[in-house]
């Protein structure tokens, strides 16, 4: 799909901070961050819905964002757990419809700070993303990590 911003990801027509890519997915770094290592894992088949999904697809989609979560826990970012979270449609606040899933890095006693963050994702989008080098800094740190659990 030609409008679709994670198409033009895949097509490497957009850049993007990349974790991991094979013959099926992309992971690359979320430029409007909830928190610190957010990264999205996308297919890099369109499809709007995670039940669309040819099922080894959706299958490998899960396992890499898994072998992802292994690295950001092993990585300097060391978070107390990690949450997985996919958008399925418009009415779910999927904002690209594209299939991705969110990983995020969480922390005990971050609920507050958590919310605010999602509260506030609205503005952020308007105001632009997140520095490239901070970017950059977190996924150099969970590439490192991937590279040993791969």
């Amino acid at each position: 799909m030609t409008d679709c911003i994670f198409c033009k990801i895949v097509a490497g027509t957009i850049p993007s901070i990349k974790i991991h890519e094979d013959d099926l997915v992309v992971s690359f770094m979320d430029i409007h961050p909830l928190r610190r290592g957010h990264v999205l894992t996308i297919p890099k088949e369109h499809q709007q819905q995670l039940h669309l999904l040819p099922p080894e697809t959706r299958a490998h989609l899960v396992n890499t964002v898994a072998r992802i979560a292994e690295a950001v826990y092993r990585s300097s970012l060391k978070p107390d757990a990690v949450h997985y979270a996919v958008n399925d449609g418009p009415a779910a606040e999927q904002t690209v419809p594209h299939v991705h899933m969110h990983l995020l890095p969480r922390y005990k006693g971050d609920r507050m700070s958590f919310m605010m963050r999602l509260l506030r994702k609205p503005f952020d989008l308007v105001t632009g993303p997140v520095a490239g080098d901070v970017l950059m800094r977190d996924a150099d740190a969970i590439r490192a990590e991937l590279a040993r659990v791969s």
